[in-house]
């Protein structure tokens, strides 16, 4: 193998039994010989039996590539629960009638750390510890002759783990996984040198796990424990998880980095079924009957440098496509599904905006500057070509068509603890960071019913969930997860995410109708800036479902203009400043969408409904309902309100660019809920109700009917009023039927279908101000109330042609 300067350098000599690790260059450990008290536990009748107590360390062991060096120190192997003991170990040889090699081992109680990551070209930060403890017990059989002739190696092996962690520390905080069990078996694994790739290929890898916590300390004495030293509680939980795997591999590693030496990964995979649950306490969000296969193309690894020059250890990408089903997603306490998810991609490099991106990650130490020396920073890039996610219920297919994504910036990752360092607030949990990460999405469009359905709207019906069907964005800014939920296990989340440059459809046409990518037109929300702010949010799998309930969250979308058209270039509606203070709102995923609906009528029953002129539709038991609830709070400060402004007829700078705060102002000032009255006693109107919406989606048959006489955009030719029933044997997939059968009425359109129910008690607006550039503020309305507020709509989006 060339292109790879193969050595170890280990800084300090090995403790209890020597491990040679000598690749090219002789190691700096000193060989020792074997006691009589070594020789005393070694046995042997039809094999050799080794019973060995393992304690390992080493200052520092490094790898070079191109001259350039990654340190990986504080390495050690001993024992996990009694800091600085060896491990024990029990290892039976035998050498069977076909030449095989066979190892029967026992491994109890042994951590693996390595204490930091360094750079060579880096000094002063690292990428933080990692460790891991465990017992193994299994068997590893190693047989002569590969996939590829006599020169290869056959491996069949199966094995147990129990009382395993693994876990991520920096700066003394530290998040692992905890009480660890994993089952695998692994039989006919090959290894051969073919060429000049050495190929491992597995026929077959098969398992289960169960992670019984994933928990955080911000105590360093807390290291590797499952209770707190000084309390001794159980550390706090972010959640367990458990699942499933069968599948089989084919990896192939070539030497050579993209800049000389390196190497290379080539791997597919085929999952034949997989499972994987997370659970909250006595609840589950489970992914069930899960299969797929992906495709990696040439990743290449150097210890390099990124795009600023700075020492990385880089990941490279070729390309990756592949595709994920999931036959199940269950919530709640019943496990009901809310159906299956189908996602296809190809990550690979492509031109977006005239701009060509790539796949690339650039590992570095440091993460935050503020947070202390140890921690992650990845410069990355990113350009996802094109995906498809698919959601099936109940039979019925909506896919989420021609997905796109690309971006460029660094994240940061650091375990931090509460309070403030440097002027940077931070919190307990698992921080990630975002420093001037440029990027956008755009989705092409909805399918309903299978890859070939003509493209069509209907992505816009989710904005209130806060997703544009296309978005560009400048974006610095963190989100940390802590461990613990509303009670118990969970996860609390504190954010706080700045947007600039922002551009973010309301509506938008597809950006390639077959002809080739096209600019999108649609009405957009241009030149924006945005900052949010979160705090104590938490995320639960409850028996309902997964909710997620806001603490208190404040916001500022400043649009400079709101466009009809082209996105940079289109006529605008003016500005428009968006705050928003909320406490206690929450957002709840339930399954089960909206069932039986009366569809253009009335009534409770099928024939009720058929009276009042309306369509009784069973949409089945799948589907998802999303229970909004929002409680605008009072105004507290100028930066903590809920306000609502339109200026238009701006002064313009000597570039034709409009000037903000010189026009004409419209402002709706303290919009805020109440339940109109004060029901506990305090003093205060009572807030609780707020505005809550329910969101109904299912994909179903709906009523499509002509507006027109004549033919369509297509061709299709029928009178006003007729309905459009599928049918695969006509020209344009579907024919105009004035009086449908029964049959026909079975072959309706599928649409992605939202039904919508919004209401609140009171909603208040303090007041009404006019404020013109020069004559300042003018009250035009003091105070507006709103109360008893209730209306339903049943929205269906299918393709118009």
């Amino acid at each position: 193998m060339t292109g790879i300067r193969k050595h170890l350098v280990v800084r300090q000599p090995v403790k209890g039994m020597v491990l040679a690790l000598v690749l090219s260059a002789p190691a700096m450990a000193d060989m020792q010989l074997l006691g009589d008290d070594d020789m005393a536990d070694i046995s042997g009748q039809s094999g050799i039996t080794l019973e060995m107590e393992l304690g390992m360390t080493a200052d520092r062991l490094t790898y070079f590539d191109d001259d350039r060096g990654i340190y990986l120190e504080d390495f050690r192997v001993g024992s996990a629960s009694r800091p600085g003991e060896s491990a024990a170990h029990v290892v039976r040889v035998d050498i069977s009638d076909e030449a095989s090699l066979n190892l029967d081992y026992l491994v109890e109680d042994r951590r693996i750390e390595f204490g930091d990551i360094r750079l060579a070209g880096a000094p002063g930060i690292g990428m933080g510890g990692i460790f891991f403890d465990h017992s193994l017990q299994g068997n590893l059989r190693i047989s002569p002759g590969g996939a590829f002739g006599s020169s290869g190696y056959t491996f069949d092996t199966a094995y147990t783990m129990t009382g395993g962690r693994m876990g991520y520390r920096t700066n003394g905080n530290e998040v692992f996984l905890d009480d660890i069990t994993l089952n695998v078996e692994a039989l006919g694994v090959t290894l051969d040198v073919v060429g000049s790739t050495l190929e491992l290929n597995a026929p077959r890898v098969s398992g289960s796990y169960d992670v019984g916590a994933i928990r955080y300390s911000n105590n360093p004495a807390n290291h590797g424990n499952t209770y707190d030293v000084s309390t001794g509680q159980a550390l706090p939980s972010y959640g367990g998880l458990s699942g499933s795997f069968d599948l089989s591999s084919k990896t192939g590693i070539k030497a050579g980095g993209r800049e000389g030496e390196g190497f290379r990964l080539d791997n597919e995979t085929i999952i034949q079924s997989a499972s994987f649950i997370y659970h909250d306490d006595n609840n589950a969000l489970a992914f069930r009957d899960i299969t797929g296969h992906y495709r990696l193309s040439d990743l290449r690894v150097d210890v390099t440098e990124d795009r600023y020059g700075r020492d990385a250890l880089g990941f490279t990408l070729g390309s990756l496509n592949g595709e994920f089903n999931i036959g199940r997603i269950e919530m709640g306490a019943s496990g009901q599904s809310i159906g299956e998810v189908n996602v296809s991609f190809m990550l690979q490099d492509h031109i977006y905006n005239g701009r060509s991106y790539t796949n690339a990650v650039y590992l570095q130490g440091g993460g935050h500057p503020d947070a202390g020396s140890q921690g992650l920073r990845l410069s990355t890039e990113w350009s996802l070509q094109l995906a498809d996610l698919s959601y099936t219920e109940d039979g019925n297919r909506v896919i989420f068509s021609g997905l796109q994504s690309w971006g460029q910036g660094d994240v940061t990752v650091n375990v931090t603890r509460d309070g403030e360092l440097n002027g940077t607030r931070f919190y307990d949990g698992l921080r990630i960071g975002f420093e001037n990460v440029s990027a956008g999405y755009r989705v092409n469009g909805l399918r309903v019913g299978s890859e070939d359905a003509p493209l069509q709207g209907g992505t816009e019906l989710l904005l209130a969930l806060g997703f544009y069907p296309a978005y560009e964005f400048d974006m610095d800014g963190q989100v940390t997860l802590g461990a613990g939920g509303a009670s118990g296990e969970g996860l609390t989340i504190n954010s706080d995410i700045r947007i600039r440059n922002g551009r973010a459809a309301i509506i938008a046409a597809p950006y390639d109708e077959g002809a080739g990518e096209v600019s999108q037109k649609g009405l957009w929300i241009s030149d924006l800036s945005y900052d949010a702010h979160v705090r104590d949010m938490t995320l639960d799998v409850t028996e309902d479902g997964l909710a997620l309930v806001k603490g208190e969250a404040w916001s500022l979308m400043d649009v400079g203009n709101l466009r009809v058209g082209d996105k940079d270039a289109g006529s605008s509606f003016g500005r428009f400043v968006v705050q928003k203070y909320e406490t206690g709102s929450s957002m709840i995923i339930v399954p089960g969408g909206a069932g039986n609906v009366c569809a253009g009528g009335s009534g409770g029953t099928e024939s009720a409904c058929a009276a009042s002129g309306g369509i009784w539709e069973a949409r089945g038991g799948e589907g998802i309902t999303i229970q909004l609830k929002q409680i605008l709070a009072k105004e507290v400060s100028d930066a903590r309100k809920n306000a609502l402004t339109w200026e238009t007829n701006r002064q313009v700078d000597s570039s034709g660019k409009p000037i903000n705060n010189t026009g004409s102002r419209l402002v709706l000032d303290d919009i805020h809920t109440s339940d109109g009255g004060d029901f506990d006693g305090d003093g205060v109107d009572d807030n609780t109700f707020g505005i809550r919406t329910d969101l109904s989606v299912d994909v179903y048959q709906t009523k499509v009917v002509k507006k027109t006489d004549g033919a369509d955009a297509l061709g299709v030719v029928g009178a006003r009023g007729d309905e459009k029933i599928m049918d695969p044997a006509a020209g344009a997939g579907y024919r105009y039927v004035s009086s449908p059968t029964t049959a026909d009425l079975d072959n309706r359109p599928l649409g992605f279908a939202v039904r919508a129910r919004s209401r609140f008690k009171e909603l208040s607006i303090n007041n009404i101000d006019l404020v013109h550039p020069t004559g300042g503020p003018q009250t035009a309305v003091y105070g507006v109330k709103m109360q008893n507020f209730d209306i339903e709509a049943n929205l269906t989006a299918t393709p118009i042609p």
